[in-house]
């Protein structure tokens, strides 16, 4: 059973012959009480302020959860665009090269239909000189047979 001041101070005795001298007792309860309720109001504070202590480590160990669940969140974060970087910076790499590819074969193509260019050019030279000497030639021969013709007429 829990004691109160009140308790104390309300205690009532039984008194006999030869008791003890009641304004002793009642001076020595009044004491007692008295340094009872000091402690037993000194106990109160204590307590709720081992509640209030409590209240607040309980408070900060789920801060500290909280804290150490949001770094590992951050770090798993970097991590992955880091990762998404690292991919995204490989995709470019392989989107340049084939780029670079595409232009390389372009520009093979275009070198190699400018040299079937130059080559139909030089069959068209050719043949231009030739049916020009053709034609110069059988002018020449015409002259020729003209000026015979007429050298003999």
């Amino acid at each position: 059973m829990q004691m109160t001041p009140l308790d104390i101070r309300n205690k009532q005795f039984n008194k006999g012959l030869r008791g003890y001298q009641c304004g002793d007792v009642e001076k020595f309860l009044e004491a007692v009480s008295q340094e009872f309720e000091s402690a037993y109001a000194e106990n109160f504070e204590l307590r709720e302020k081992v509640k209030a202590l409590e209240n607040e480590i309980s408070h900060f160990r789920q801060l500290e959860t909280t804290l150490q669940q949001t770094l590992v969140l951050a770090q798993q974060t970097a991590e992955e665009v880091k990762q998404a970087a690292r991919h995204e910076a490989e995709l470019l790499l392989k989107e340049a090269e084939q780029k670079k590819l595409a232009q390389v074969s372009q520009a093979q193509e275009k070198w190699e239909e400018m040299q079937r260019e130059i080559q139909e050019l030089g069959r068209k030279r050719d043949l231009i000189r030739t049916q020009l000497k053709s034609f110069l030639l059988s002018h020449l021969d015409l002259e020729t047979m003209q000026e015979k013709t007429e050298g003999i007429a």
